[in-house]
Order: structure tokens, then sequence, then C-alpha cells
């Protein structure tokens, strides 16, 4: 009967040293990250002022057709492990790497995806499957889906008057004035003249709130998207159409808002932030089911970018026209939206 209390102990001996074995062979972990950029000819980049590009949100403004360079890599906090393999999609691309050892010092692989089309570019359904050197455990593990990068809308000058070397001296910000058109209110400040003086928004917030004034002859450009291209092909055109009319605006000057019906237009810190409005336009049409209608934003003049017609869009330019603005359209497709407003037709492809 000895013998059975030995083979017991022995047993309970292995499911002890495996337990312990298994859990000293885990702490691998992969990582992914974007690593450079590659863009071909005909880039905004190619065009863009250098302290525009110096201003960008990213070290890496990434736009459409550009190609990324990514790191996909695994780590291990104890020393040599493996081995170990990962898998997943980056964009619509699979991507995937695997090391037979990895070293306390980390393995990695490069990999190169692209081109790349607007919109954000997720890392979804990534795995990391680990093993030990002799075979006897596994473990595999899932990451929670994330954006690795935003792909910007390429766009280019819709105004072919505006000379390139003009392009340094125009992007700066004027500053505010004492025209006639509201530019916004702030604080009151030493010197500041009396009539001035915000008495409503004052007594709300209980200190002194002045208004603030443009300078005269400053644009003001409402640019109104359809809220619902028919194509994803559809809605890449008219991207690219309103961040070319943005550029132009701004960088002749004027002020820029976006919006589309049902969505939630820049806000008006961003309206001269031409990184903040690329960003707005490269996550179009997206639109939160939850969020509150939108109403149209001010507008002095406005361009509208559509490809169907839809009669929230129509209402907010009469209403520019109302008031005295221009309005005009661009109108992607074959279709044949009725607004009232000089329209251009434009297919899908770029340039137009």
């Amino acid at each position: 009967m000895a013998w059975l209390y030995l083979l017991a102990y022995a047993i309970a001996a292995l499911i002890v040293a495996s337990f312990l074995y298994a859990r000293w062979n885990r702490g691998v972990r992969g990582e992914i990250h974007v690593q450079s950029t590659l863009s071909p000819s005909g880039s905004p980049r190619d065009d863009l002022p250098e302290q525009v590009l110096r201003s960008a949100p990213t070290a890496r403004a990434i736009f459409e057709l550009d190609r990324i360079e990514l790191k996909l890599g695994l780590v291990t906090e104890r020393g040599t492990r493996g081995p170990a393999q990962m898998a997943g999609t980056v964009g619509a691309t699979p991507a995937s790497t695997a090391s037979g050892v990895v070293p306390h010092a980390g393995w990695s692989e490069r990999t190169i995806i692209g081109p790349l089309r607007r919109g954000p570019v997720l890392a979804a359904g990534w795995k990391l499957t680990t093993s030990d050197p002799l075979g006897l455990f596994s473990n595999r593990s899932s990451s929670t889906d994330r954006e690795l990068a935003l792909v910007l809308p390429r766009f280019t000058s819709l105004n072919r008057r505006v000379q390139v070397r003009e392009l340094e001296a125009s992007v700066a910000a004027p500053r505010t004035g004492s025209g006639t058109e509201l530019f916004g209110v702030r604080e009151y400040r030493p010197g500041d003249p009396l009539r001035r003086i915000h008495w409503r928004s004052s007594a709300r917030h209980g200190e002194l709130i002045v208004r603030e004034f443009e300078p005269p002859g400053i644009q003001m450009l409402g640019i109104v998207c359809d809220p619902a291209p028919p194509s994803p092909d559809a809605a890449d055109q008219i991207a690219r159409l309103a961040a070319s009319e943005a550029w132009d605006c701004i960088r002749s000057g004027g002020r820029v808002v976006l919006w589309a019906p049902g969505v939630e237009p820049t806000h008006r810190s961003e309206e001269r932030n031409i990184w903040a409005l690329l960003e707005w336009l490269a996550r179009y049409p997206a639109v939160d089911e939850d969020a509150t209608p939108s109403r149209p934003p001010l507008m002095r003049d406005a361009v509208a970018v559509i490809a169907t017609a839809d009669a929230r869009l129509v209402d907010a330019l009469e209403t520019v026209k109302a008031q005295g603005g221009s309005v005009r359209g661009w109108v992607v497709g074959d279709a044949q939206p009725e607004i009232d407003a000089p329209t251009q037709q434009v297919g899908l492809g770029w340039p137009v």
C-alpha cells in the first residue's frame, strides 16, 4: 500500500510543478505601433506649408493612399519565453507575427499596410497565443479593438488663382477687431469700451463679459455635407471637396464651419484649424444615433457638397440666402438633387 501513497504524492507534486511552470511561462504580451508613413506623389503634404505641418496634432499626418509601416512586437517581462504568435487585422488587411523564442529584450517585425482609405484604421480581432518550450501548455488571449490611426481626406486648391507662394503668408489668423460682425464674447479687460459689455452674459457669469467683433470683410463659410451619401466612394469624394473648400477659405483668411444634417457641426474654436476640420471629415458621415439632432450653425455664405437632396440641408441653404449670403454647390455622382443654387457636377475620380 505504501506505493499508492508515493504515487499520490508524485501526482500532487506533478500538478503543483505544472501549475508553477505554467504560471512562470506567462508574461508575454503583443504590441502594435505605427512607425512611419509612406506618401505617394500628389499627397496634400507636398503642398502644405511647413508651419502648418508642424501644427499637426500628431507626429504623422496620414492621408488617403498613404501606406503605414507597422511594428508588430512581442514583449516579455520575465526573461526569455516562447513560442508566441499574434494575429488580427489592421483596417481590412490581415496581419500576424510569430517567434519561437521571445528574448528578454523583446522581438519585433515590421510590415507595410496600405494604400489606406479615408477614416479610422482599427486594429481588430487581435489574439495572442503563447506556449512553453516543452509544448505542454498554451494560453490564448484577446485584445480590445483600438484605433491605430486616422486617415485624412485628400484635398487640393479649387481656386487656381491663389499661387502656392502665397500659402505661408495667408495662414496667419486675423485678429478680432471693431467690425460689425460678432466674433464672440470674453471676459472684460481694462480699457475695453463700456458699450461692448454684454450685460446678460455678465449677470449669468457673475463677472463683466464683453462682445468681440471681427474685422469687416472676413469670410465665414459654412460647408454643408450630404448626411447620407449613397456609397463609400461618394462619401470620400464629398469629404475631399469639402476639405478643399475649407483649405481655400482658411488660407485666404476666412473661417469655416462644417455641418451635415443630424451631425454635430465643428466647434467655433476650430474655424481656422485645418487639422480639426480634416479630422471631422475623416470621420464623416459618422452619425451618433443617441445624439440630439443638431441645428444648422450660423453661416454667412454656404457651399453644399452633396450626392442627394435632404430637406434639412435645403432649409439651411434657404436660410443663408434669406439673410443675404451666397450659396453654391457641388453635386457628386450622377444624381440630380434639386437645390436652388449654382452647382457643379463631378464624378468620383480625384482630382476633379
